[in-house]
């Protein structure tokens, strides 16, 4: 006599359907996984260059209006005012913020312009020269971006340095 008595149990094939099924959807997800992260990534990374860019530009914004004297160096420029000495370095591939502690920009500089009464200023002289204008031309996401600061100075001011000059 044969007991006759079933199982409950998948078939070897309802088995094999269901882990190529889920192995298709394992992939699938894999590369949607992939596709997104790489996308977050570039996002990041983009914002990160734009913080760093609108940084630099706060930075040099709020120094030029703070500063009493910005004056030109062979390697950049130094805003000084009532309470400290700013120090930027313009170099090729970063701009270097020195006050203190030192802050380094990593964005690439095409052209960089330093006026006084929109005349240039000659980076080699040993002398310090006054500015009243930076232009700088950066490359930002494979474009160029001039941003330019402004230093009105005071007839007082010009004449004060010019005495200090002297002495």
């Amino acid at each position: 006599m044969k007991p006759n008595h079933k199982l409950p149990a998948f078939t070897i094939m309802e088995v094999t359907i269901a882990m190529l099924v889920s192995a298709i959807l394992i992939a699938i997800v894999y590369t949607a996984f992939t596709i997104v992260s790489r996308s977050y990534n570039g996002f990041v990374y983009k914002n990160e260059e734009a913080a760093r860019l609108a940084q630099l530009d706060l930075l040099l914004k709020r120094d030029f209006r703070r500063a009493d004297l910005v004056t030109r160096t062979d390697s950049g420029i130094v805003i000084k005012n009532d309470k400290d000495i700013t120090r930027y370095l313009l170099e090729k591939n970063e701009i270097v913020r020195i006050n203190g502690i030192t802050d380094t920009f990593k964005v690439k500089t095409e052209h960089t312009l330093v006026l006084f009464e929109q005349q240039a200023v000659d980076f080699t002289s040993d002398q310090p020269a006054r500015v009243d204008e930076l232009d700088l031309d950066l490359f930002f996401q494979n474009e160029k971006i001039t941003l330019r600061y402004y230093k009105p100075y005071s007839a007082v001011n010009l004449f004060e340095q010019d005495t200090d000059a002297n002495d």
